[in-house]
């Protein structure tokens, strides 16, 4: 989580208050599932980049009392593989998956979009070794606006 965070911040990244949109999230988590409907923060921005890659960004949060779900997927432009940061807290376990540069599990995500919002498929191993599948559904993203550097 503290590194999505910070390589959010990095980017100077603000939402807007248009990003508070249901989320629904079925995941399953090892042996446990992850099941959550409600405000969620849904956002995506067409025109971002990641250490100077240029993709599209989606990021998903959840929170519902102890448990929590921050997921970014950064889909980039130039044919390059998609890169997913996923952090989940769970039954008091914390579950981490990294592709973006700091490697911590493995496995990736796929958006399926829709009118004006989408799913997002999860299909990854945390780096503590639970398979983590499921899915997240947002009915809108809302946008995300560049601020300074």
């Amino acid at each position: 989580m503290l590194a999505r965070k910070a390589a959010v911040f990095a980017l100077g990244l603000a939402c807007s208050a248009a990003a508070v949109a249901q989320a629904d999230i079925t995941l399953q988590i090892g042996s446990q599932k992850y099941a959550a409907s409600g405000q969620g923060e849904c956002k995506s921005a067409p025109r971002a980049s990641i250490y100077n890659i240029p993709a599209a960004l989606y990021s998903v949060s959840h929170r519902a009392g102890k448990d929590s779900l921050n997921l970014t997927l950064w889909r980039p432009t130039d044919g390059k593989p998609d890169m997913l940061s996923l952090s989940v807290a769970a039954g008091g376990k914390n579950y981490v998956v990294d592709t973006v540069k700091d490697k911590k599990g493995s496995g990736g995500a796929k958006l399926e979009p829709s009118a004006r919002g989408g799913t997002i498929v999860v299909d990854a191993v945390a780096a503590s070794g639970e398979k983590i599948s499921g899915r997240i559904q947002c009915r809108t993203f809302g946008g995300i606006q560049a601020e300074g550097g």
